[in-house]
């Protein structure tokens, strides 16, 4: 697989060169174009003014975000370009912030899925701090910025590949507790009885392949005796990683600048 995607991983003095590869495959969906029915040419869009009813180009065309009804505040593109690069527009660094338990990840912000992995220079790095993830059972925070706007992400060690799943923000996700659900309890008999159930159809481990997508299996029975269009797909170009330290060096700076600072502190005071 390409990399879709390509900088350095960031933490303390450590800088590992990685490339992000998506972790769907997208070609396995059945995907369909709209075609018209007489001549089976394919439908395409354009832009028309609905007040004028003329089609608009791209040069004229800016954005409005509605602040109400029937008005719009507009932004230009220079503008937002403006905000891409004072929110880390152009950095290649995946950022780590912190190191958390994996139960502290909301499994529902998980946005994107991809993997992660080591270019020239940053294969014993990727190593080391996949394999110390791995014992310590820690998935790392880390921030960067990818297409249009910086994200968050949770990096998730498995065992070959790290794995990096973007997360939407806290103020993306609604609160649960704005939801109207009754306030009831069950009995303990009841719950004596369902943990039952649990204990009974638990496993220590699942496999997905054992569950496949119907849906998909029975559109392609469908399409089986269809003429199929091939879609030549576009090139991710590469970006340039950032220079690679030595690694224990670096390992062992980062650990005791946390020292200085604290030590600094003591002695101003």
């Amino acid at each position: 697989m390409k990399a879709i995607w390509s900088g350095t991983i960031g933490f303390g003095l450590v800088s590992i060169p990685v490339g992000l590869h998506s972790a769907v495959e997208a070609s396995e969906r059945v995907a369909f174009r709209q075609l018209h029915k007489k001549d089976k040419s394919p439908i395409r869009y354009k832009k028309f003014c609905s007040k004028e009813d003329v089609e608009v180009p791209s040069s004229e065309i800016v954005r409005g975000y509605q602040v109400s009804k029937g008005r719009y505040a507009v932004v230009e593109e220079d503008e937002l370009e403006a905000v891409r690069e004072e929110t880390g527009k152009g950095s290649r660094t995946i950022e780590v912030l912190r190191f958390v338990p994996l139960s502290a990840v909301n499994p529902l912000s998980i946005e994107g899925a991809y993997f992660l992995t080591p270019e020239k220079g940053g294969e014993k790095a990727y190593a080391l701090i996949r394999d110390a993830l791995l014992e310590s059972r820690r998935v790392g925070i880390v921030r960067f910025f990818f297409r249009t706007r910086p994200v968050l992400g949770s990096l998730v060690p498995g065992p070959k590949v790290l794995a990096l799943a973007t997360l939407r923000t806290a103020d993306q996700m609604r609160d649960p507790n704005d939801l109207d659900v009754p306030k009831t309890t069950a009995r303990a008999n009841e719950v004596k009885l369902a943990k039952s159930l649990i204990d009974q159809m638990a496993e220590d481990e699942w496999d997905p392949t054992a569950h496949p997508d119907e849906y998909e299996k029975a559109l392609r029975k469908l399409l089986s005796a269809r003429r199929a269009v091939e879609i030549e797909a576009e090139a991710a170009t590469p970006g340039k990683g950032e220079k690679v330290v030595d690694l224990m060096q670096a390992l062992k700076r980062s650990l005791e600048a946390p020292r200085r600072r604290r030590s600094g502190r003591r002695g101003a005071a």
